[in-house]
């Protein structure tokens, strides 16, 4: 796997999501790219798997690409185009299917190379990012802003119960945890903020 076939799979992630404005777009996986990087480099991990698991690791996302998220299609047919097989495939393919929240939960991954690529993920959910992405991809679906009552389970405001306030504590590696530490304080003062204006308590 060598530098060349990294940089084509970024060239390849900003063609992709090039029309992508849900908050799964191009500078989502740039990101986590980086994220990813930088956490491999402190863990210890191979480099060059979870760099490429970290630039594909949304092609074929069941939100995107329905047709191919079960086979992982697209990004099995980059890795061969850049003749990238056997063993170096199936590590890179692993850390991607092993990344979903909602496939995986707080099953372990399998891989240091995986819990790289699923905690810079996580990550991106957290923090002020994290909370634009959220309002991002409620307002591409059509949600609701926040349903005081309780009884709308998907509007955006839900799903940091749901799903956001649990990541910190579901970091598969050191860096990651420590990382999480600062975007999750964000998120809960962001939320304190907002259900007080809410309330026209401030």
């Amino acid at each position: 796997m060598t530098d060349e076939a990294i940089r084509a799979a970024k060239c390849y992630a900003q063609a992709f999501f090039a029309h992508e404005a849900s908050g799964h777009d191009a500078h989502h996986t740039m990101r986590v790219y980086r994220t990813a990087r930088r956490i491999a480099e402190r863990e210890g991990a191979d480099e060059a798997t979870v760099a490429l698991a970290a630039l594909l690791h949304d092609v074929d996302d069941a939100k995107l690409s329905p047709q191919t998220a079960e086979t992982l299609g697209n990004a099995r047919a980059f890795l061969a185009g850049q003749g990238i097989c056997g063993q170096e495939a199936e590590a890179v393919l692993t850390a991607i299917r092993e990344v979903s929240f909602s496939k995986n939960g707080a099953t372990p991954p399998s891989t240091l190379e995986a819990a790289c690529v699923r905690d810079a993920d996580r990550l991106d959910a957290l923090g002020a990012i994290g909370i634009a992405r959220t309002f991002a991809f409620g307002g591409s679906r059509g949600r609701m802003l926040h349903d005081p009552t309780g009884a709308d389970a998907g509007s955006s405001t839900q799903h940091f119960y749901d799903k956001l306030f649990k990541l910190k504590d579901m970091m598969c590696t050191e860096a990651g945890h420590q990382m999480a530490e600062g975007r999750d304080a964000v998120l809960h003062q962001f939320m304190d903020e907002f259900l007080a204006e809410w309330a026209g308590e401030r």
